[in-house]
């Protein structure tokens, strides 16, 4: 089974991007994972580019289906926030995001826990009010603890540049301690994430700095 996190729609994806995937999924069961339906993570038409996939499953946030109410849903298992699910062989737990729709949580039968924020994150702009920012960190903190007890593997998390805290990602290492993070919103510029490791405090080995579309990485995880 193969698993993929927020395909984006057409106007955020490259050719090249939407090849490297068609390749990857190539004959394989996918399950397409979907945390909420902002266009650069929600792609409408995610089955035709998952379309050489073996056998193609999704798990939607229940704004998608709100926001997309024609879309066809067969092999679907739409979800709420801080509910517990079933499908296909694995687990999943969501979470309320403090962006839009929710954060996954998800263990497979071998035993593999994963987690992937979508946009929960640390927003804490600099133009924010002291309120604003207590409840972000607050709320942040809270889910951070989660994702610890949940006991995950391989964490997917924002990292982004724009703000002093990374939007959380080196929180997010320090205290869940994964053994595979993978930076997410970089915003398309990958070049600053070859030392990322260094800003998370964590073995580069541990990190999966992507930098060209298709890029990949073999990882063996401790179960």
């Amino acid at each position: 089974m193969s698993f993929v996190f927020d395909i984006p729609a057409e106007r955020f994806r490259s050719r090249k991007s939407f090849e490297a995937l068609q390749e990857v999924l190539s004959d394989r069961k996918v399950i397409a994972f979907f945390s909420h339906s902002h266009l650069d993570h929600f792609a409408p038409d995610y089955r035709e580019v998952c379309a050489g996939a073996k056998s193609l499953q999704a798990v939607l946030s229940d704004d998608i289906e709100e926001m997309y109410p024609d879309l066809d849903f067969r092999e679907c298992l739409i979800v709420e926030p801080d509910e517990t699910y079933e499908f296909s062989g694995i687990s999943i737990e969501t979470m309320m995001s403090n962006d839009l729709g929710v954060a996954f949580l998800f263990s497979t039968p071998e035993g593999l826990r994963v987690y992937n924020g979508g946009d929960l994150a640390c927003w804490d702009w600099e133009t924010a009010s002291r309120n604003e920012l207590d409840f972000t960190r607050s709320f942040f903190q809270e889910a951070v603890q989660r994702v610890k007890t949940y006991g995950v593997h391989v964490a997917f998390s924002n990292v982004d540049r724009r703000l002093e805290s990374l939007a959380g990602g080196p929180q997010l290492v320090r205290e869940v301690n994964p053994q595979v993070f993978v930076p997410t919103h970089a915003l398309g510029r990958t070049q600053w994430l070859e030392r990322v490791h260094n800003m998370l405090v964590m073995e580069n080995r541990e990190c999966f700095a992507y930098r060209r579309t298709g890029d990949a990485k073999t990882y063996e995880i401790r179960i």
